[in-house]
């Protein structure tokens, strides 16, 4: 065991905040947050179904999304409307149920459903994995269940532990696995189960999906419904969460009491785990199918990504690249970005030590030769056999992944996210504690910028719970995706793996035991 030290004191775990991490541009323009998409002063609970006023989307010539200077002035500002809505979104989406017309101290207290739970798990609609443990929810809690495929494989159908891009896990400084939950909203629930109304052709069983093909049809989830619960397009959640512990505060967090479940045959002696447990949430993803407006020439009929953080994770990578200037990055492609900007505290994924030798960032835990490649230990911590321990005072901590953040936020959405983060703090809501990575959206760029995926804005974004070992891929790899979130979806197929699905992978979890992407196919 290499011999460490720990840079830090124990105490409270936590980075310093959003806007100490961060060293962005100040200029005379200062974006505006647009707190609710009906224009009232207060974040609301209304979840907008498109961006405000763009007016450089409706620019054809000179148009390079945010490469370059800052802008001067809200009519030179492409991205500050993304940003609104990917913070109203945000907000809405972690509502409480029933509680819509509420001012947001009450609309977003603790407690309570939240307008997301309402949404249906990917295994209500494309049925549960083929082997699961089997525990007995006596307290009824929301269950968080890691199934297998019945030979040693996590399975996607239900809850996963392993990242989409590499199909490898992420552990945190408890030592424990990172556990991902996916659910969609009932638009998209509607045209997967009946596309253009046709229950034989649905896209939720391989049969239908064969049916689909032989029909001739094409994927393309609806961007706008008329029902009466809004004017929302199709809407996609992957969200991440981390076991808290005894020295974690939990109330700086999302949280929920859940079952955690985990199938014996992923477990080291194959004996199940069945565990009540507190998690905090650690990511969002939200995506939504924007609408096709001949006013926005600009801005393709795609989807429109938004990527949030607690702002606890991390420490931003001392040589991280700028978003305004992605072809300086000299990091791309490379297993690491680099150490952790000087003066970085804990973080729930980093450990600031020093070592004889350097210690890397964002690396892969080592998969076992044998199945499960990631087993469970029996009890907390899950991940011990993937970690290193190391001692301060009476606190252990475990040395995994070492997570740093490879890019800088975009300096304008930082500015906005300060704005949004004390609204927030001063309705006492926890959602201040978390931060817009970014907005990614299809762009009609007039300036391909190689070796970047084209046509997105900005060219690569990733959020480091979701996406921690490929923040800087420009191209697929045999071992994992591209850090652009509309790169990555571009690969999207029906179960054939011919069929476009319209930049959703969740129609592949129609097969009974769907195979794990490779990016390299």
């Amino acid at each position: 065991m290499r011999a460490l030290t720990m840079l830090c004191l124990a105490g409270a775990v936590g980075l310093t905040t959003a806007a100490a991490q961060y060293a962005y541009s100040q200029s005379s323009y200062v974006p505006a947050a647009k707190f609710c998409a009906n224009d009232t002063s207060a974040p609301c609970s209304i979840i907008p179904a498109y961006i405000g006023s763009d007016k450089m989307l409706a620019n054809s010539v000179g148009y390079n999304g945010i490469i370059g200077g800052l802008p001067t002035s809200a009519a030179s500002d492409p991205q500050t409307p993304f940003d609104n809505m990917s913070w109203q979104s945000f907000v809405g989406l972690n509502w409480m149920i029933n509680m819509e017309s509420a001012p947001a101290a009450a609309g977003l207290a603790a407690g309570g459903v939240r307008v997301w739970q309402s949404w249906l798990k990917v295994n209500q609609v494309f049925g549960n994995s083929p082997e699961q443990a089997t525990c007995a929810n006596k307290s009824g809690l929301p269950v968080i269940s890691i199934g297998s495929d019945g030979n040693g494989n996590p399975s996607q159908k239900n809850d996963d532990y392993y990242q989409a891009s590499t199909d490898v896990p992420l552990i945190d400084i408890n030592g424990n696995w990172t556990l991902y939950e996916r659910r969609l909203n009932f638009i998209e629930l509607a045209y997967l189960k009946a596309p253009n109304g046709k229950l034989d052709n649905t896209l939720t069983t391989v049969q239908g999906q064969t049916n689909f093909v032989a029909a001739g049809q094409t994927v393309a989830f609806p961007a706008v419904s008329t029902a009466p619960v809004g004017l929302h397009g199709a809407m996609e959640l992957k969200i991440a969460w981390r076991i808290l512990g005894p020295n974690d505060d939990a109330s700086r967090y999302i949280t929920q009491n859940v079952l955690l479940a985990v199938a014996k045959d992923l477990v080291n002696g194959t004996q199940e785990i069945c565990a009540e447990v507190t998690v905090g949430m650690v990511g969002m993803h939200i995506i939504q199918r924007n609408l096709d407006y001949a006013t926005n020439k600009n801005l393709l009929p795609e989807w429109i990504w938004s990527t949030f953080e607690h702002i606890d994770n991390a420490p931003l990578a001392a040589a991280a690249c700028d978003p305004k200037a992605p072809l300086s990055c000299k990091t791309l492609n490379q297993p690491s970005c680099g150490e952790a900007a000087r003066g970085a505290g804990i973080g729930s994924y980093y450990v600031p030590v020093t070592s004889a030798v350097p210690i890397a960032t964002n690396v892969k835990p080592t998969a076992s030769s044998k199945l499960p490649s990631f087993a469970w230990d029996t009890k907390q911590p899950y991940a011990k056999g993937y970690v290193q321990p190391a001692g301060v005072g009476e606190r252990t901590f475990y040395l995994g992944p070492q997570v740093v953040r490879c890019w800088q936020i975009y300096d304008l959405t930082m500015q906005l996210n300060a704005q949004w983060q004390t609204a927030l703090a001063n309705s006492n809501s926890v959602l201040a504690n978390y931060q817009l990575v970014g907005t990614q959206w299809g762009a009609g760029l007039e300036t391909r910028l190689d070796p970047y995926p084209a046509n997105a804005v900005p060219g690569l974004l990733s959020n480091a719970t979701l996406e921690t070992y490929i923040q800087n891929n420009t191209q697929p790899t045999a071992s994992g995706g591209v850090g652009s979130c509309i790169g990555c979806h571009r690969a999207a197929t029906l179960v054939d793996n011919k069929t476009p699905s319209d930049f959703s992978f969740l129609p592949s979890l129609a097969a009974g035991t769907p195979t794990r992407f490779n990016f390299a196919q």
